[in-house]
């Protein structure tokens, strides 16, 4: 009686699967479930070349045949190791995957979704980023990948152009790791000023305000090259300011604004009108002394 219903079940079961039957391709999951035995169930994914990790197949190719027809396959192998095996194999459309989100996220930690979900939808299931996170420079490891080889995106530009053609998409065990923005609040000044150091400054304040909090610039600076250090885009970008043309031509209002990290350095001038008297005065003696010393070899 048992072996009847097994059979029944069997029958029920091959009906079902050849009326939903799909062609499997590359890329897809089976799952594969033996009735009674976990050892021969679970689920696969179909390689580039066609194959399943599954012992009784070993290299066989499972691509361009329909689900019930791999199962009636796999049946007629069980036979071989189990009585009356009972299979049902179907294809998971979106098959479940484990991505690891880490950083400065809500919910830190493994997040359970499925193969090919975008960056941003992981994101939402950890809780979203903290104020603290950098958008610009989300890294994303792959499995096995080393740390230098680490993929790099840039959030904050998508959610600008929203282009889902440069969205990544994830797979199984990848990692993302949100880092913490490295912003300071605090703007340096260093060189020929009179009062060095850092210095907090309110919004739009330009250039030359920032020179006179540090005390202004000292007898030798220079403001015709004041060389500023800032951070755009996740890149530190390094100019040249001339300060004295912006004062020269009365356009204070087009004076470079200062940004929270931003330093700041005041070149000093080679000479000042100190310096240019002491040296002229040194070139008089020094003309008066061949003088002196041609007419004492004429005598």
């Amino acid at each position: 009686m048992k072996r009847i219903l097994q059979l029944g079940l069997m029958a029920l079961a091959c009906c079902a699967v050849v009326a939903g039957a799909s062609i499997i391709k590359s890329g897809d999951v089976l799952d594969i479930v033996v009735q009674g035995h976990p050892e021969f169930s679970g689920r696969f994914q179909v390689t580039e070349i066609g194959t399943i990790d599954y012992p009784l197949f070993a290299d066989e190719q499972v691509i361009n045949v329909t689900t019930s027809e791999l199962m009636n396959d796999l049946t007629l192998k069980l036979v071989k190791h189990i009585d009356n095996p009972l299979v049902v194999i179907s294809i998971i459309a979106k098959p479940e995957i484990l991505v690891y989100v880490l950083g400065q996220v809500k919910i830190a930690g493994p997040v359970k979704t499925y193969e090919g979900v975008t960056l941003q939808e992981v994101l939402q299931l950890a809780g979203g980023p903290l104020e603290t996170a950098n958008i610009e420079r989300v890294k994303i490891l792959h499995k096995n990948m080393p740390d230098e080889s680490a993929e790099y995106f840039n959030l904050k530009a998508f959610l600008v152009n929203g282009n889902m053609a440069d969205m990544p998409k994830l797979k199984a065990d990848d990692t993302i790791i949100l880092l913490a923005e490295q912003k300071s609040s605090k703007v340096k000044v260093i060189g020929a000023v009179n009062k060095p150091g850092f210095f907090d400054v309110p919004e739009k304040t330009n250039i030359f305000e920032l020179i006179y909090l540090a005390g202004g610039p000292t007898e030798r600076g220079d403001l015709s090259r004041i060389r500023r250090f800032s951070q755009q885009n996740g890149k530190t970008v390094d100019e040249v300011i001339n300060v004295q043309a912006f004062l020269d031509k009365g356009e204070m209002d087009k004076m470079p604004v200062i940004s929270p990290g931003d330093v700041v350095m005041i070149y000093e001038r080679w000479y000042d009108w100190r310096t240019a008297l002491a040296v002229l005065n040194n070139v008089l003696l020094f003309i008066v002394a061949i003088q002196a010393l041609t007419g004492a070899l004429k005598l």
